[in-house]
């Protein structure tokens, strides 16, 4: 399946404050400056799903008259597994402000603070992105008047690397006695150990702008059983 999709809005929610999208406008005297990409904005993600049942085992193409005891131990299992590709998380570039350029009063302030946005004056990314440098610190400036302190830069614009997971389960029940059953399974997450970087910052007053300094997680196993009666 492949999904292709577009969410905006003019504001995030309360808890809804990933990568510098902020839930307050940066200037209320002009809320439209606010309306673009949601947080949850996922413009694709693909999903690829395989489900086989092995032929091996008692019954089956290979294996079929092998013993009820070895038929309990390789007989019978099924292998389930999804392939996942998606947009890395999206990022608003933000900066700290210094004393000349905090706009503060009523007129202003909402929630108690602004949320500041740079000028962005040429494309953002870097020539040759690295979790060095994923950004062209170049392209993305600081206001220097401080009669002007909001940028144009808009939420949510950016984004950091590509994810991309394959998740893997293999399955099988083995009957006991009667009706009890017991169901096996070993799952690997991130099977093939991929290394998926979290968004890289996006505050250009950092001097940690632009870098990557954490990951998703890596492969995790587990065993699992489960009885039947």
């Amino acid at each position: 399946s492949l999904t292709l999709s577009e969410a905006k809005d003019n504001g995030a929610g309360s808890l809804e404050n990933p990568n510098g999208n902020f839930p307050a406008p940066q200037n209320v005297s002009n809320l439209d400056a606010d309306f673009s990409y949601s947080a949850y904005h996922e413009p694709f993600n693909s999903k690829t799903s395989v489900v086989w049942s092995l032929p091996i085992g008692r019954g089956r193409t290979f294996g079929s008259s092998m013993s009820s005891a070895l038929d309990a131990f390789v007989g019978g299992w099924q292998l389930a597994t999804i392939n996942s590709f998606n947009a890395g998380e999206p990022v608003t570039f933000t900066y700290t402000p210094t004393t000349p350029f905090i706009v503060s009063g009523i007129a202003q302030d909402f929630r108690g603070a602004n949320n500041y946005r740079p000028n962005v004056t040429c494309d953002p990314y870097a020539s040759n992105k690295a979790i060095t440098g994923w950004f062209n610190p170049s392209c993305v400036v600081i206001p220097t008047d401080p009669s002007q302190p909001f940028g144009n830069a808009e939420r949510n614009t950016v984004r950091g690397p590509n994810i991309w997971q394959i998740d893997m389960a293999a399955s099988k029940t083995v009957s006991l006695v009667r009706r009890v059953k017991v169901e096996l399974r070993l799952e690997a997450f991130n099977l093939l150990n991929r290394t998926n970087f979290r968004p890289p910052n996006g505050n250009q007053s950092s001097n940690a702008f632009g870098t990557i300094t954490s990951t998703y997680d890596a492969r995790q196993l587990q065993l699992g059983a489960k009885l039947n009666w």
